[in-house]
């Protein structure tokens, strides 16, 4: 019970999705069963956005790694990476030799993208990029995850928006992965959790959390 109390024992479901996420997942729990081998690390790897939020609001959820462009009231949240947006494109594309492209060189490509969800960041922020441009992006087809979406490019069923943690994790030699030049800068990657969370193995493991994951300068 005194070790409960400190947060040495207990159970924390952690919400995540894609493959960006593994690695980071796999260092902070690491870091858990070395120092607290009593606290139990439930992972649950098919969290998007959405689904996140209503698993944290229900309880089903301790913490979500997440990609919001707001954060709901009633959740906390840190940031542990800033990510670059990058296109993918299929590799014998006329723009894939480029160093960067603009998002208005893409007006007419056919586009792919994750599920259309409420919260659905690098969706929506191919959507507002677009419009900034001037164009509709014409959305062909969805992938219920990054591995799937560049399944996709590969197949030369469409470009992607896609992050640079995608770009870094995914090895395919059809996909070519180009930064973007002129649209928005950067999504965040977070922590987050119920703000009324009172658990104390919950604030250890958020407490490791800044080892294994700091909030980046």
């Amino acid at each position: 019970m005194a070790a409960a109390g400190r947060g040495q024992v207990g159970r924390v479901r952690i919400g995540f999705a894609g493959v960006s996420s593994h690695l980071l997942i796999g260092r902070w729990a690491k870091l858990v069963r070395h120092t607290n081998p009593g606290i139990e690390f439930v992972l649950d790897s098919s969290a998007f956005a959405s689904e996140a939020l209503n698993k944290l609001l229900d309880g089903t959820l301790d913490i979500g790694l997440v990609r919001w462009i707001f954060t709901p009231p009633g959740i906390a949240s840190r940031v542990i990476l800033n990510e670059d947006f990058i296109v993918a494109l299929p590799a014998d594309h006329p723009l894939a030799g480029r160093d960067d492209v603009r998002i208005e060189e893409l007006a007419n490509e056919p586009w792919v993208t994750l599920p259309a969800d409420p919260g659905s960041a690098l969706r929506d922020s191919l959507q507002r990029a677009a419009h900034d441009a001037g164009f509709t992006p014409r959305i062909v087809q969805s992938a219920p995850d990054s591995m799937a979406l560049m399944a996709l490019v590969s197949a030369e069923v469409g470009c992607a928006l896609t992050v640079s943690s995608v770009a870094e994790n995914v090895n395919n030699p059809d996909v070519v992965f180009l930064p973007l030049a002129g649209g928005p800068s950067t999504l965040q990657l977070r922590i987050a959790w119920r703000a009324d969370d009172d658990s104390a193995a919950l604030r250890e493991v958020l407490r490791l959390s800044e080892q294994a994951l700091p909030t980046p300068e």
